[in-house]
């Protein structure tokens, strides 16, 4: 399916307003034209053509949060993109240590050596929330951001590290609840924001841990073109989302494909979560590198997936023989949905699974480390029973949370 964003079309209205108010601001013939002038096409292949340059997405793209120092990010940003991965996502917080040492900045310089800024995508992002689930005060790190002058400082500040006039994507960052998007299209607020700086970027997008309802609504609103959620082995309760995004044509980009970084820590598990989402159509990783060793891993998985016809199923089914056991355990195929406390019972059980039967610790670190994620608060489980009257395989499921919240949190 093959969507078109130029004049008259429901994203166009959605970020410009009515023709009328469009005529007001459209510019003479002799400045350089607003980016959504020119004809946008966005297909399932991930290709994006904008003013006069035509560039596929890469399945695997560059997350710019973990980089070490400004001198080994210059070398993992280049290693990237000779590997050919085109896309950077960062913010105006990641690797923050001061105004000039911070993720923004790092790629900024990288950009500067010749024959690489016109071989990659750059994206960066602010909230109207503090991060969560919450709203907080204004950070100038990209937090809080819900006034035009609070949006254009921080825009702004991300230009000026970054070494650019525009950037290629600019997203709406951490929402995750119906309050905050609500909050962002106030008149005055992180929307309006970004329409007084239409010449600043070429694409928006939106990042979320929200359920498959909420993003669903907020991809209905016409605005977004690429959305970013967490998607992997692990957790994998967002599908519903994912498929009705990539049925319309919109960009999906999965974030923590290693859930965090402790699939890395076993070898299988983590060649199967690239090869999981690597299956996936419409679908790219995110990866957050921290060294050309990372770099270099994650071009083998790109250079050896042609004709080895996985599917995300097969791989799955792979996952699952990983967990030898004969044990009842869940499977989180996500038919217990939707939970009276949201807590979304087979993301967190998966961790559980991964704790018990492989003995990884890692897992349970990580499962204690996202317990600001509302889906995967086990703890608030009141064992009312609905998600076992409609467990498929008859599982006694309130009995596998408790021995699950144990060992968990214990």
């Amino acid at each position: 399916m093959t969507r078109i964003a130029i004049a008259n079309s429901p994203i166009y209205f959605a970020l410009h307003g009515s023709q009328q108010a469009l005529h007001a601001v459209r510019p003479q013939p002799e400045a350089e034209p607003t980016c959504l002038s020119f004809l946008q096409i966005h297909s399932k292949s991930g290709k994006t053509r904008s003013r006069g340059l035509c560039m596929d997405m890469s399945k695997i793209i560059i997350g710019a949060m973990r980089f070490k120092n400004r001198e080994s990010a210059a070398e993992v940003i280049h290693r990237a993109i000779d590997a050919g991965f085109n896309y950077i996502d960062t913010s105006p917080c990641y690797c923050y240590q001061s105004e000039t040492e911070n993720s923004e900045s790092w790629i900024g310089e990288a950009m500067t050596r010749p024959g690489y800024r016109e071989r990659v995508m750059l994206s960066t992002k602010c909230a109207p929330g503090n991060g969560g689930m919450g709203m907080g005060e204004f950070d100038p790190k990209g937090f809080g951001v819900r006034s035009v002058d609070q949006l254009r400082t921080v825009f702004e500040t991300s230009l000026r590290r970054l070494g650019v006039s525009k950037v290629d994507y600019y997203h709406l960052w951490t929402t995750h609840t119906m309050e905050q998007f609500s909050e962002a299209q106030k008149p005055g607020g992180w929307l309006d924001g970004v329409r007084s700086m239409k010449s600043c970027w070429d694409h928006l997008g939106i990042t979320t841990h929200a359920d498959n309802k909420t993003i669903v609504s907020f991809l209905e609103s016409g605005l977004f073109e690429t959305v970013t959620l967490p998607l992997n082995i692990v957790n994998r309760t967002r599908l519903k989302a994912v498929e009705w995004a990539v049925s319309r044509g919109i960009r999906v980009i999965a974030m923590n494909p290693l859930a965090g970084g402790f699939l890395a820590t076993n070898p299988q598990l983590k060649e199967l979560a690239f090869r999981y989402l690597m299956a996936m159509e419409g679908v790219h990783l995110l990866v957050g590198f921290s060294s050309v060793e990372e770099v270099d891993y994650a071009k083998w998985i790109m250079d050896t997936t042609p004709g080895r016809h996985d599917t995300p199923e097969k791989i799955l089914e792979q996952v699952d023989a990983l967990v030898d056991t004969t044990d009842p355990r869940c499977t989180s195929c996500g038919y217990c949905a939707p939970c009276p406390e949201n807590i979304n019972v087979g993301a967190s059980l998966s961790y559980f699974n991964l704790y018990k039967y492989l003995g990884m610790q890692e897992a349970k670190t990580a499962f204690r480390e996202k317990q600001w994620e509302e889906g995967l608060r086990l703890d608030r489980c009141q064992s009312c029973g609905v998600c076992e009257t409609r467990c498929p395989n008859g599982l006694k499921v309130t009995e596998i949370i408790q021995e699950a919240k144990g060992a968990m949190y214990g």
